[in-house]
């Protein structure tokens, strides 16, 4: 759980993910492969066994050939583009204002140190927590 919580705070990205030129629809290659966010917009249906969807992006018409030539052996659906456009195919990711804090300090004192200092184990992470409580408390 750890690696998620951290993975999930962006703060161990590459530093070239704030700045990524393919965080759009217009792309290069022939197909795209991703998660299928936004699929219960689609159809509420098709994820029932809650284990994920993929999606499919056609983006030439060589990819609409090849996609075409193997799609028989998917279960596929069609779906509106809007549904689908997870953050990455809209932005680049936002990049976490530690994040060279946390280079820095995984470069002096290793994968365990950060892991307990900015993931979900440890004093720290305890304390944020407990303080977050007391701040949503204070506010009713």
């Amino acid at each position: 759980m750890n690696f998620t919580y951290v993975f999930y705070q962006h703060i161990m990205f590459c530093h070239s993910c704030g700045k990524c030129h393919f965080c759009n629809t217009a792309r290069p290659s022939d197909i795209t492969l991703a998660d299928f966010w936004g699929w219960e917009k689609t159809d509420p249906n098709i994820n029932q066994d809650d284990k994920g969807c993929n999606l499919v992006l056609v983006n030439t018409p060589k990819g609409r050939e090849i996609f075409e030539a193997v799609k028989d052996k998917l279960d596929t659906i069609p779906a509106e583009l809007d549904n689908c456009l997870q953050p990455n195919l809209q932005h680049p990711s936002v990049i976490h204002p530690k994040r060279m804090q946390f280079e820095k300090d995984y470069i002096k004192h290793g994968f365990k140190y950060v892991m307990y200092r900015y993931g979900d184990s440890g004093w720290r992470y305890i304390v944020r927590k407990y303080i977050r409580m007391i701040k949503r408390f204070l506010k009713r």
